[in-house]
């Protein structure tokens, strides 16, 4: 519950829950996450008493209002990442690292940015649009490529053993 401060005390205190599954799914995972959370919304949204989702495979634990907002615009082009995908944060000295969890449910490496000089707000910025663009576009992240924000940015892709995660994980010179 990184994004609900006492997320792990309320849900304590639940009394009942609902499973929401999708059968069938590895096809098409955005489009099929996106109806998971389109059913996980109207649940949401019909029952006063809830108090969030624990997504379990991913780790996640969100509030019922962060869920919900994160939904509001949701299409293809305005994916609810924060719904799907744990950004983690670590922070070494004066460096800090930002890693992903769950995209790797996506049939996608797990991105990580070691040891930067960027503060979180930016590096969980250039996170989000990469993790935005991997799924929007089906887009691979190759060791020795670059990808950017821009025509001109370039940020060098390394592919190896994860830092932070277990098996291989794509890093990011950023």
């Amino acid at each position: 519950a990184y994004l609900w401060s006492n997320g792990a005390d309320e849900a304590l205190r639940h009394r009942g829950h609902v499973i929401v599954s999708l059968l069938g799914a590895g096809k098409n995972p955005v489009e099929e996450n996106l109806l998971f959370s389109k059913v996980v919304a109207a649940v949401l949204s019909s029952s006063p008493s809830a108090i969030g989702v624990y997504m379990g495979g991913r780790t996640l634990l969100m509030k019922k209002s962060f869920y919900l907002n994160n939904m509001k615009s949701v299409s293809k082009e305005n994916l609810p990442l924060f719904n799907w995908i744990y950004f983690g944060m670590r922070q070494e000295d004066k460096k800090y690292s930002m890693y992903t969890y769950g995209l790797a449910d996506f049939g996608k490496l797990e991105v990580e940015i070691l040891r930067s000089s960027q503060d979180f707000q930016e590096l969980q910025q250039m996170l989000y649009g990469i993790v935005h663009y991997v799924l929007s576009y089906d887009a691979t992240l190759n060791h020795g490529e670059t990808i950017g924000m821009s025509a001109t940015q370039k940020l060098k892709i390394t592919v190896s053993e994860g830092v932070f995660l277990e098996g291989t994980t794509a890093k990011i010179s950023y």
